[in-house]
């Protein structure tokens, strides 16, 4: 049994483990992936470990500390032991996939008395040469000597490869660059701009932000996990009274999902964030009415001097129910701006007053990209095909995430070894 991995995540590592203990050939593609970023609750210690991992350090001599769960501790004392555990036994690559395919067949293809799981999968990944030159000159330094100059640099570019596998298991996480819009793309989209931050990108940079005169108004599309993750890193930036706050989602509640799908942690630090912003609101209203009222009851000669109160804007402003249709940036590139649109089948529950707007075009000065990419988007099989296995892992921030990820991967081993199954005339 030949099987491709794919991910780079608490689940992949665990998948390979057990593949590599059922005696599969097992080759483990570590897509580039980052959870580290999700800060917003303390991880119980006994999450994203097993007892086959801990088995495997014990085995090693090694020994993981699951007393006050930190990351860094995780990816030093738990992740690297077992990688380089497998990558002794086991092919471990690092190389960006470009696709998954059938080797022959079409979609939807059959092949006569058999099944589609005849015909093996083929996993196209890119390589850099640099990084085999540089391997070559510590493993292999003669065959590195014999090697021309032109030789070195006609390699100075990536090139394609691929490997032939009985089974794939797609574990890629959605923290990949996901587009503006929820539906696919949007107009401008393709043109490149220092402003606009996607997945585990734009992760980071929220928690790089904090109040400065050259960042005043932000734009975060998208209300799920990785958005929330991303809004609670910007609680300190939010308080400072001079931000505002762009959130453009196409769900009608925006937020609403997560508050009940969320771990504890995670759900609590966003109810305190929402909840300051309304009092915060609140006040102002309260403040807004009493002037409005004063204004009112002036005489009309004293009310043409005396500008009218303005009604105050939530720093927290939703577009709900909305797509983003178009990015642009001006030619001084000191903002960018964004189309947005609502079909008339939603109804934008948050902030409905939003849905009358002629013209919806929000202009700030970064843009931060809190859609999860589906991992459907980018791989080019049928929904249900034999051998083809694939979740996305749930982000540390949900609720009892690491618990149903394991859940998935052991119905995952159950449906392959019933491939596996010894076959009678005409199956297979």
């Amino acid at each position: 049994m030949k099987i491709a991995i794919l991910g780079n995540n608490p689940i992949a590592l665990e998948a390979t483990l057990r593949f590599h203990f059922h005696g599969a050939a097992v080759t483990w593609y570590q897509t580039s992936e980052d959870f580290t970023g999700f800060k917003s609750q303390k991880i119980s210690p006994d999450e994203f470990i097993s007892d086959l991992g801990e088995a495997v350090l014990q085995e090693l001599g090694l020994s993981y500390t699951k007393k006050d769960f930190s990351w860094d501790n995780w990816m030093e004392n738990y992740y690297r032991p077992i990688v380089t555990y497998l990558r002794n036994a086991q092919e471990v690559k690092r190389e960006e996939i470009l696709s998954v395919a059938k080797r022959f067949l079409a979609p939807h293809e059959e092949i006569n008395g058999r099944s589609r799981f005849y015909d093996l999968f083929r996993v196209i990944y890119s390589v850099d040469p640099r990084d085999f030159i540089e391997q070559q000159k510590e493993t292999n330094p003669e065959a590195y000597e014999r090697m021309t100059t032109e030789v070195v640099q006609s390699l100075g570019h990536k090139i394609e490869m691929y490997n032939n596998f009985d089974l794939v298991l797609d574990l890629r996480s959605t923290l990949d660059k996901a587009s503006l819009s929820i539906s696919g793309r949007a107009v401008g989209e393709g043109r490149s701009t220092d402003k606009v931050f996607y997945g585990v990108e734009a992760l980071n940079e929220s928690l790089k932000i904090t109040p400065n005169p050259d960042c005043r108004e932000l734009c975060l599309v998208g209300s799920g996990e990785l958005a929330c993750e991303i809004l609670i890193h910007l609680s300190e930036w939010m308080k400072d009274p001079r931000s505002r706050l762009f959130l453009i989602s196409h769900e009608e509640a925006p937020l609403e999902r997560f508050i009940q799908e969320g771990n504890p942690g995670s759900v609590k630090k966003l109810n305190e964030l929402l909840s300051y912003l309304d009092g915060e609101f609140e006040e102002e209203v309260n403040v807004f009415t009493k002037k409005l009222r004063d204004w009112q009851e002036l005489d009309d000669f004293v009310q043409v001097k005396i500008p009218k109160p303005v009604e105050p804007i939530p720093r927290l402003n939703f577009f709900s129910g909305h797509n983003v249709i178009a990015v642009d940036e001006l030619i001084d590139k000191k903002r960018v701006f964004l189309t947005l649109e609502k079909p008339d089948f939603r109804e934008g529950k948050k902030h409905p007053d939003n849905n009358f707007l002629d013209l919806k075009t929000v202009g700030v000065d970064q843009v931060l990209v809190g859609h999860e990419k589906k991992n459907e988007s980018f791989i080019i099989l049928d929904s249900v095909e034999p051998g083809f296995f694939s979740f996305a892992p749930g982000l540390p921030n949900k609720k009892n995430s690491w618990e149903s990820d394991l859940k998935k991967l052991e119905g995952i081993e159950d449906e392959i070894f019933k491939l596996f199954t010894p076959a009678g005339p005409g199956e297979l």
